[in-house]
């Protein structure tokens, strides 16, 4: 069997996209990504989703995509090895599945062991779906198979024993309880009734496993821990801590009041305003992060209104934030 491998290889990451990959396609645009460079995603890409001829028009856009993608199993998708169209290859020392047709679109096998510019990652998808009542109710796709098998978890801890138990990045879609975002789960009115097996399995591994980084998707959110990752809107570098691209999803809103610093004769001030227009996707030219345009005062200098134009996500807080603390 051919063994795929190119050490020049970039190696970004990102969480669910669930058929969106807006974010995925403006990173590529300003990043200047070829097919050599590798978009990892933590589960729920939305690939193999509809199972029909929607998921074929998403592919064939994604194979116009300058990337090779790695897609862990998430909870809301098929598994490859259930559709006839998938074969096997080795690709960076680990089996991954994939079609003729969509050479660039790569699932990875749960358990198997990927070396990534001479670190070792290990990938373990699946997960329990809390919706799941509700997709079979309105006949939404859901699918039996979506949390790891005993015989998953078998060959998962198989594997991991002839590494000794040490890899450097772990890959999956859900999370080992110690990360757990619980108040994720706190709007749920049947929230103690989902299955965290999965999740308590891969608890069993983080206790003895040791490793870098371990990250997840699966809860819609971007958290860094000590020696964890959940992603959502976020792209990152493989093993970097700071992130490359987080757009998406503004987390302030038009005319919410806010704090943020401002270079003011050299110096750095607090100021205060209210917040104009939120820009997203490129609006304004950013290409990390969203920024927004807000009127307000320097604090030192409260008679004077000033516009402020693009200023970062990342240096806001707003009024109920500092509250909380």
């Amino acid at each position: 069997m051919k063994q795929e491998t190119n050490n020049s290889s970039r190696f970004f990451i990102t969480g669910d996209c669930h058929g969106d990959f807006e974010k995925i396609e403006f990173f590529c645009r300003y990043h200047e990504t070829t097919p050599d460079d590798c978009m990892i995603i933590l589960g729920d890409a939305g690939i193999n989703f509809c199972m029909d001829h929607r998921d074929e028009e998403l592919k064939n856009a994604l194979d116009k995509m300058p990337l090779t993608f790695l897609c862990v199993h998430g909870n809301h998708e098929e598994r490859p090895y259930n559709i006839s169209s998938y074969r096997t290859k080795v690709w960076h020392g680990g089996l991954v599945y994939y079609e003729d047709a969509h050479p660039t679109i790569l699932f990875a096998k749960d358990g198997e062991m990927y070396e990534m510019n001479g670190k070792k990652v290990i990938a373990i998808g699946g997960a329990y779906s809390g919706d799941k009542a509700f997709r079979i109710m309105l006949g939404l796709p859901w699918f039996p198979d979506e949390q790891p098998s005993k015989e998953i978890k078998k060959y998962v801890e198989a594997q991991l024993d002839k590494q000794q138990w040490t890899v450097d990045y772990v890959l999956s879609h859900t999370c080992p309880m110690v990360y757990e975002p619980r108040e994720k789960y706190q709007n749920l009115v049947d929230a103690k009734t989902i299955d965290k097996s999965t999740e308590q399995w891969l608890d069993q591994i983080a206790k003895k496993l040791a490793y870098k980084c371990w990250y997840f998707g699966h809860y819609h959110d971007n958290v860094a821990y000590d020696d964890a990752e959940l992603l959502y809107e976020e792209i990152k570098e493989l093993g970097e801590k700071d992130f490359l691209q987080k757009l998406g999803r503004p987390k302030y809103r038009v005319k919410e009041c806010v704090f943020f610093p401002v270079k003011n004769d050299g110096r750095e001030e607090d100021g205060y305003g209210v917040i104009e227009q939120v820009h997203e996707y490129g609006t304004e030219n950013q290409r990390k992060e969203i920024s927004y345009h807000i009127k307000g005062i320097i604090c030192g200098n409260p008679d004077q209104k000033m516009d402020f134009p693009q200023v970062k996500e990342s240096v806001i807080e707003s009024i109920n934030e500092l509250m909380e603390k």
